[in-house]
């Protein structure tokens, strides 16, 4: 580990070789995004791929039979180039295809409810998959409440007067009476929607036999899904038996099974000036605690080969399971893919805390969802991921080597916490405009919360019934969300609860590399790391000015 460790950011690239295409294809993604390249150049751009990857071949096969680290050099240039044409092309195609030109005029619609309805102040914003041509298009409809006072549920099949149109802008002012910036338009294009339509009249119900032709012309992904969220929307209407108040309801339904509908902005603000928005959002701590408490129930299991196998194979079911019901977040998408490479690694006695699984997480769904890198859950998850992984090595040899076997638990809270929040605090500070100081004494509060919880609801949900069980189980799991709300509500409180910071996008980029240098220049007190943390600060300096 100290040999690997002597080269800080060699490092990367020796434990995960795919980085050396996942950083051009990021790089390729974010240059298509911010740049907005026209469609009709998608042609000269896959001439240029053509173009790379002969030349890489060419340089390849010479490099085999010659041999040199030139050769080498310039096929690494070559693949990197490759790759970055091939981000901005991918990009660029999958934006395409969600383009729709919709029909002018009102028409009659008709679609199946794929999503639980969100509800803002005066409308219901409700997911439909329509069939339009032939190909099933998410569109987003803005229901009227007053037209509409309970919204259709999943898996419901409607109708609708209306006319869609590809997704727009609608402008709102701020509190300073100032145009709201936020890019509406592009983001629900980004989850995957082609249309948008404001329906005034509210829906209807379809026929059965309409509603099952509707259902059976979806895509196989999206029927599963739809499956999966009926069976969530059945889970919740059992924590009614629990008579919580509606802020613990909602927030007892995002923590434990990812249904953020019934979560208020005052509730939202709260866990954002505390620290504790990770919580309502599924992620690698929630999977992670339902796979420890699982491996423990099986570990029995561990004692054939065979056993085993069939154990790994158990635990990425459910976890995918797992995924499936709760709506298929990019986070919980990322935990789920990382854990399958680490039990499976773990069969061939590998470790399972590696660089490698995070880069082949983020390539698999890159690959199928470019446009997820723009996403803010995305880039959380992962740089939180990397960074707690990046610097493992250096905290077991500087840290747990000279501290007793009983404080490994508290400092291993201390280490994730600590560096979770520091690889997140420049997005946040770009995105949200604020950063929260008291994440420690948050965090101290919520975790232990969080695992009781999640495994209260997996007890909660298994021994429904029987009603004397179920019950004491709710009771516990009531008392622990009221709890977690009350300590919030009072840490949010505090005057030092958070800071406000807006960065721009260039300083927050800036700001990782000069974080790893600083460090690596702390660690290792080489000249050349001070010169470029020097460099990085002028380059951070310049960007503020």
């Amino acid at each position: 580990m100290i040999e690997r460790i002597q080269k800080p950011f060699a490092r990367i690239f020796e434990e995960s070789p795919l980085a050396w295409l996942l950083f051009p294809l990021m790089g390729g993604i974010a240059v298509a995004e911010l740049t907005h390249i026209p469609f009709h150049a998608i042609p000269f751009l896959i001439a240029a791929a053509g173009a790379l990857l002969l030349a890489a071949v060419v340089v390849g096969i010479s490099k085999l039979r010659t041999g040199g680290n030139v050769r080498l050099r310039v096929f690494i240039a070559l693949i990197v180039a490759l790759m970055i044409v091939v981000g901005m092309a991918s990009d660029m195609v999958h934006r395409e295809s969600g383009n729709t030109e919709w029909p002018t005029g009102k028409r009659e619609w008709s679609g199946v409810v794929n999503e639980v309805p969100q509800p803002t102040a005066k409308t219901w914003r409700v997911s439909v998959v329509v069939d339009y041509n032939g190909v099933a298009r998410k569109v987003m409809l803005s229901v009227l409440k007053k037209a509409e006072a309970i919204p259709p549920q999943v898996g419901k099949a409607v109708c609708f007067l209306a006319e869609i149109k590809q997704p727009y802008n609608y402008y709102s002012k701020d509190t300073k009476g100032n145009n709201a910036v936020f890019d509406y338009a592009k983001w629900i294009k980004r989850q995957g929607y082609s249309g948008q339509a404001f329906v005034p009249t509210g829906v209807r119900p379809v026929s059965a036999a309409k509603t099952h032709t509707l259902k059976e012309s979806l895509p196989m992904w999206q029927k599963m899904r739809i499956r999966a969220l009926t069976l969530r929307s059945r889970l919740l209407s059992k924590y009614k038996s629990l008579n919580l108040s509606t802020e613990d309801a909602a927030v007892l339904a995002a923590l434990t099974l990812g249904d953020r509908s019934a979560v208020s902005k005052a509730t939202r603000e709260k866990y954002s000036l505390s620290g504790a928005s990770h919580v309502l959002a599924l992620s690698g701590l929630h999977l992670g605690i339902l796979m420890t408490f699982l491996l423990l129930l099986l570990r029995p299991m561990r004692l054939r080969l065979w056993s085993r196998w069939l154990m790994t194979f158990i635990c990425i079911l459910l976890a995918w399971s797992f995924v499936m019901l709760t709506g298929c977040s990019i986070s919980i998408v990322r935990s789920a893919l990382m854990l399958s490479l680490m039990l499976l690694l773990g069969m061939r006695g590998e470790g399972v805390a590696s660089l490698n699984n995070v880069t082949v997480a983020a390539f698999v769904i890159l690959v199928f969802s470019p446009q997820s890198l723009m996403d803010v859950g995305f880039q959380l998850s992962f740089l939180s991921v990397f960074f707690i992984i990046y610097f493992l090595p250096y905290y077991h040899e500087s840290v747990l080597m000279r501290v007793p076997h009983w404080s490994w638990i508290l400092f291993h809270f201390l280490y994730v916490t600590i560096v979770a929040q520091l690889a997140s605090a420049p997005v946040v500070a770009c995105v949200f405009g604020r950063v929260p100081l008291l994440f420690l004494v948050t965090n101290v509060l919520v975790i232990p919360c969080a695992y009781l919880l999640l495994i209260g609801a997996m007890c909660f949900f298994v021994l429904s019934w029987s009603d004397a069980m179920a019950g004491a189980v709710g009771w516990v799991m009531a008392r622990v969300v009221e709890l977690m709300n009350g300590g919030l509500t009072w840490i949010s409180s505090l005057p030092a609860a958070s800071v406000e910071i807006h960065l721009s996008l260039p300083v927050a980029l800036c700001l990782y590399p000069f974080m790893l240098t600083l460090f690596t220049w702390l660690y290792f007190r080489r000249r050349i790391y001070a010169y470029w943390t020097l460099f990085l600060l002028g380059a951070l300096i310049s960007f503020s000015v």
